[in-house]
């Protein structure tokens, strides 16, 4: 089922997604010792990728473990980040050795991707979701309200109602 949480998640997702070159799924764990710093070290630890050149947006959802552990899931557009430099600059800053990378193949389209970030989001174990700037374009929230408006306004005054807003483009 579908929920109001769920639907957002997948129209930020696919937002960014519409840049869709060369993005990357990364998965942060966490110590024990490290969890409750975990949101200031990932901060870190993009200001150096982004300084290298290497990460130009992301979104991310951090995940809670039953025995309170966070890991993050993050969705990122940049180039190549070998793991074992990704792995020795989050041990440096967090303390914590294991991170996966991988590249996101377009097999199934935006829009499974976006499903697929979509599920962790709206997971009941998750915390808030963020993301940087560089994830959607600028004005994104302002056309975002816009279309909204002009969905309501065309179901509110036309006899053939739409059910969604591909159907208005």
């Amino acid at each position: 089922m579908l929920t109001a949480k769920s639907r957002r998640c997948f129209q930020r997702v696919a937002s960014g997604l519409e840049f869709d070159r060369d993005l990357r799924f990364l998965t942060l764990t966490s110590t024990r010792a490290g969890s409750p710093e975990i949101q200031r070290h990932f901060r870190a630890l993009m200001a150096r990728l982004k300084r290298r050149g290497l990460v130009t947006g992301y979104i991310q959802v951090p995940e809670y473990t039953k025995s309170g552990l966070a890991h993050k899931h993050i969705l990122l557009r940049g180039r190549y980040i070998d793991q074992l430099v990704l792995s020795q600059m989050w041990l440096e800053i967090h303390g914590a050795k294991v991170v996966d990378i991988r590249r996101v193949r377009d097999l199934h389209g935006r829009r499974q991707m976006a499903n697929e970030m979509a599920k962790y989001m709206a997971k009941g174990t998750s915390g808030r979701y963020s993301w940087d700037w560089g994830w959607v374009w600028p004005g994104f929230c302002r056309d975002w309200q816009r279309l909204k408006r002009a969905w309501r306004y065309w179901n509110e005054w036309t006899d053939k109602p739409v059910a969604s807003f591909q159907d208005l483009l």
